[in-house]
């Protein structure tokens, strides 16, 4: 039955999934270098039981803190995240792919700067899988800035945790 939950909520995922790296991540960030930019991602994830469950479901959420250095020469103040494809831990088998939002202010980024941008999943819409507490995921980043520059960040495998 949690299969078929899971199957159920990704088919109802009109996002385009961001695709699984060659080979599962490892418990270290992979390190990305490009254009100007040395980034690196991590993610934890919840399900939400407090203080009440929702119809749909226990809400599943997201946080991923994304460090960024500015290597280049120019200010960078367009960095983001656009989505995000989860996949269980040691497989490219996928949970769901999720719209990000930034949390908080847009920052300046300037040469030579480092700074953690947080984003969360969207909540417009409630995310209720069947996951057990524990289950090891890890994440796909589609990430943008500049002149559209995208790259893809790979998060450590990470437990899920529920919110009791």
């Amino acid at each position: 039955m949690g299969v078929i939950g899971i199957i159920l909520n990704i088919s109802r995922s009109d996002l385009p999934q961001v695709p699984p790296p060659s080979v599962p991540p490892g418990e270290n960030p992979e390190i990305i270098i490009s254009h100007g930019l040395e980034v690196w991602a991590e993610a934890s994830y919840g399900q939400d039981f407090m203080p009440s469950v929702p119809e749909e479901g226990p809400p599943f959420y997201t946080l991923i803190r994304v460090n960024v250095t500015n290597t280049g020469e120019t200010t960078v103040s367009d960095f983001e995240a656009i989505r995000m494809t989860i996949y269980f831990d040691n497989t490219s088998v996928p949970l769901v792919t999720l719209n990000l939002t930034l949390v908080g202010d847009w920052p300046q980024i300037e040469p030579g700067e480092n700074t953690v941008l947080v984003f969360t999943n969207n909540r417009d819409s409630i995310f209720s899988p069947t996951i057990d507490e524990g289950t090891e995921l890890y994440g796909r980043i589609l990430t943008r800035w500049g002149d559209g520059i995208e790259s893809i960040l790979t998060t450590p495998p990470s437990a899920v945790l529920y919110t009791h």
